[in-house]
């Protein structure tokens, strides 16, 4: 369907009775002309009659009609609306997305992707005549983003686009257009310029208002390799200054061909601690174990490197974590301190343990033990109860062993804070250990494996303890569960079904050092990193309640928005998008630094997975999106989805040839006529 720009023009086709006009009651001037006989006359007669000079009129006649016809054309501008051009009455704008993420470091056959982007941009803008106004959205979110630009501002907004961290949703671009829409009452173009990743290219999640035209321009990403370091972990979760720490590597290979003996070093505080070697099937990934020793105690910072290009965003990996001095310890005793544990612990520069009568205790203190022993008490007072469910998320480890008699609903008191345990009965039928949970990381030192003729220690009673979940870690041969682990909000609570003094040989066996490692199992209450640009939460235990928090490197200082729950000492840090590279960094209040913290990038980004020419195609004929490749005249490509396919120039070109057929006609035709009857 044929469109016009101006219509108005189109009165003018009235013109076309002129000649019309002039052809039907023209008044020829007649000439005298001598002559000796009828001869001529005769001649005369015949030219008049002629069928081919009546041709000749009229051919003159259409020709100049179609002339007529075709300048009016030309000014009414007519054109061929494009199949997804707007039909809104509505003043348009132009928005610009410029994909700026970490993919848009590695190359196209035009050179790095972000710059070819930033040029397409430009040539887009200037596409669009000079009073067009435009917006300009990236990765990185501006206050500016919901102003109207002009073509010099936007040049210029274009120009400092850099790579950015945060991975941001096609979507989520939309809904800012639509916000810009609605604010304004505009139609709006939208011009998507990116790589088109799978990660964040959901174009066709998006609900697309009739309002808003999208122009996809995908460049075609050249990169077919890259290695990144996706995450790693410890072995076990407790530090201990000057013991072996076990750090796991997981690396990510995303190429056709196999990464051989990539080195990876490991930095310490700053110094080098370890370097391993990783070699990578293709698309898949790889686990490495690297070990090192530490003597430093508090805050220690790390961080993973290895050396890829030209994807290099993911070649860092940061962690921290905190090594107490020692690991703090209440014993709560109700006759005398467990001698045992006492024992254990004497000579362990690693524990510092503190015996405390149950009837002397200071319930505000207990945040500053990381275990809490519960040591053969016959009840288990409702303000302990209450003062240790305030632990919740603080990472504290509870051992509970019970008297010899106890009062079993105070101990179900504080067992239904942690799951569904419940001590029932005393049995006090004499019986063995019969199994051990060998998987876990408590037993893995002291049992190697399991011998044919181990023989395990004899309980001479002990309170049965009903459960729903599977979390027996030693069990007797009736069946029932000796020590059970539990698990809620960071705190973990070990439970032991009888007494260890007296007539049970618990205590005097070998197993009996699996108490070492339980008080060593402190739960690591904060994680090893955090992603670039999302809120986490970390335990403070040093927090004061009304200072500032403040995110600091050697080049930056941020305060980061934060909540503070006062029970738990827990706080949801959010920098928002003030900390834009990833690192180490420190959490200071007072000028006094109080925690680390680590961010890396997101890595959603190392996986080169981008949608083909014909994906993108299907996914947008799907939608009704227009494309236009790389290859394409983008100036006309976007006119013409501005403004439909324009005519005016070939209607020019018609009435120019009219007029030169008509100029043959009047100067050639008898001539041609001549001829054709001389042959």
């Amino acid at each position: 369907m044929i469109a016009f720009k101006n219509p108005e023009y189109l009165f003018f086709l009235f013109a076309i009775a002129i000649p019309i006009i002039i052809h039907l009651f023209s008044f020829r001037k007649y000439k005298k002309i001598y002559f000796h006989n009828l001869q001529l006359i005769k001649e005369i007669q015949i030219e008049q009659n002629s069928t081919k000079s009546k041709l000749k009129e009229l051919l003159i006649l259409v020709a100049r009609i179609a002339t007529i016809i075709f300048l009016v054309l030309t000014f009414a501008q007519p054109y061929i609306p494009h199949k997804n051009q707007t039909n809104t009455n509505k003043k348009t704008a132009v928005a610009l997305y410029i994909d700026n993420s970490f993919s848009t470091q590695s190359e196209s056959t035009q050179g790095i992707i972000l710059d070819v982007e930033k040029e397409k941009a430009r040539k887009i803008v200037d596409a669009y005549p000079n009073e067009t106004q435009f917006y300009l959205f990236s990765n990185t979110s501006k206050p500016t983003d919901y102003r109207e630009k002009t073509r010099e501002e936007i040049k210029k907004d274009i120009q400092e686009i850099e790579w950015c961290p945060t991975n941001i949703q096609l979507s989520d671009i939309y809904k800012k257009i639509e916000t810009c829409s609605n604010q304004n009452n505009q139609a709006i173009r939208w011009h998507i310029v990116t790589d088109a990743q799978k990660s964040t290219c959901n174009i066709a999640d998006i609900a697309i208002d009739s309002t808003i035209d999208i122009v996809f321009h995908p460049i075609k990403n050249q990169s077919k390799a890259n290695l990144s370091i996706d995450s790693c972990y410890f072995e076990t979760i407790q530090h201990i200054s000057d013991e072996t720490e076990n750090l796991t590597v997981i690396l990510s290979n995303q190429s056709d061909e196999i990464a051989a003996n990539i080195p990876i070093k490991l930095f310490i505080n700053d110094t080098i601690k370890a370097i391993g070697t990783a070699t990578i099937k293709p698309h898949a990934s790889s686990s490495v174990s690297l070990q090192y020793r530490t003597n430093q105690t508090g805050l220690i910072s790390g961080y993973l490197q290895i050396e890829d290009y030209p994807i290099i965003y993911d070649n860092t990996y940061y962690f921290s974590y905190y090594i107490e001095k020692q690991i703090p310890i209440l014993d709560i005793y109700e006759k005398t301190p467990n001698k045992y544990i006492a024992a254990l612990c004497k000579d362990k520069s690693t524990f510092s343990i503190k015996p405390q009568d149950v009837r002397a205790i200071d319930y505000s203190q207990l945040r500053s033990y990381s275990v809490i022993i519960l040591d053969e008490l016959q009840q288990i007072p409702t303000g302990l109860t209450d003062a240790i469910t305030k632990l919740n998320g603080m990472g504290k480890t509870i051992i509970c062993i019970p008297a010899n008699e106890i009062q079993t609903e105070t101990y179900n008191n504080l067992f239904k804070h942690f799951g569904s345990q419940i001590f029932t009965t005393k049995d006090t039928a004499k019986t063995k250990i019969s199994d051990i949970d060998r998987k876990n990381s408590i037993f893995a030192s002291i049992l190697d494996k399991k011998e044919a003729n181990t023989i395990y220690p004899e309980i001479s009673q002990h309170y049965i303890l009903e459960r729903t979940q599977n979390n027996t870690l030693i069990s007797l041969t009736n069946g029932h569960s000796y020590l059970t682990q539990q698990a809620q909000k960071n705190n973990t609570l070990f439970t032991f079904a009888s007494p260890m003094t007296g007539k049970n040989a618990f205590a005097t066996s070998p197993l009996f050092i699996s108490i070492y490692n339980i008080l060593l199992s402190t739960t690591a209450v904060n994680d090893l990193q955090h992603t670039l640009g999302t809120a986490c939460e970390l335990c403070l235990p040093n927090l004061q309640n009304n200072d500032a928090l403040h995110i600091t490197s050697n080049d930056i200082d941020v305060i980061p928005q934060y909540r503070i729950d006062m029970q738990t000492a827990k706080v949801l840090i959010n920098p928002m998008q003030q900390i834009t590279k990833d690192g180490n960094y420190n959490i200071c209040q007072n000028e006094k630094i109080i925690h680390n913290i680590s961010y890396n990038y997101d890595r959603t980004e190392s996986k080169l997975d981008f949608y083909s020419n014909e994906e993108i195609q299907e996914i947008l004929n799907v939608h009704n999106i227009e494309i236009i490749s790389e290859d394409s005249e983008l100036t006309t490509a976007i006119q013409e989805q501005a403004e439909g396919k324009r005519l005016w120039r070939l209607m020019l070109t018609l009435a120019i040839i009219c007029i030169l057929v008509e100029i043959v006609l009047i100067l050639f035709y008898d001539k041609l006529i001549r001829l054709g009857k001389e042959k």
